[in-house]
């Protein structure tokens, strides 16, 4: 199994930290943690020049979301809080409910303003403006 990006086998064998590859670890779990989103993380690194794991060019979001889910950074690169917060952040991006395993609702891109900002409370759906064939307007699926 290779070692995952940020470490190196040290000259006598042992697995030692790479201190500039754990660094653009830190750096990815920083901007995903303030908030960038995976493709922004990826065009960030891409920007500074700075290669995949791999030494492509271009990082994909698949890589950089399997570095931030990656346990073996936990206490030697980064924190266990840094981490489970970081866990707890993709959870919450995520388009896949985690108990129901089933895709979220996505946001409905719509001129009204309270489109895919509010959330009906029977079935969980965002609200999004819909007009019936009959021409009444109603803003859930269900009503």
């Amino acid at each position: 199994m290779p070692l995952p990006y940020g470490f190196m086998l040290a000259p006598d064998g042992h697995i030692a930290i790479n201190q500039e590859k754990a660094n653009i670890v830190r750096t990815i779990y920083q901007q995903y943690l303030s908030g960038m989103s995976l493709k922004g993380i990826a065009d960030f690194l891409f920007a500074q020049g700075i290669s995949s794991p791999r030494g492509k060019a271009q990082w994909t979001q698949a890589v950089i979301s399997d570095l931030l889910s990656n346990h073996r950074y936990i206490g030697s690169i980064i924190s266990f809080d840094e981490f489970f917060i970081a866990q707890g952040e993709k959870g919450k991006r995520s388009n896949v409910d985690e108990e129901t395993n089933q895709r979220k609702a996505v946001r409905y891109n719509s001129q009204s303003v309270l489109s895919g900002l509010l959330t009906c409370a029977e079935c969980g759906r965002n609200y999004r403006r819909i007009t019936r064939p009959s021409g009444e307007v109603v803003w859930c699926q269900r009503q």
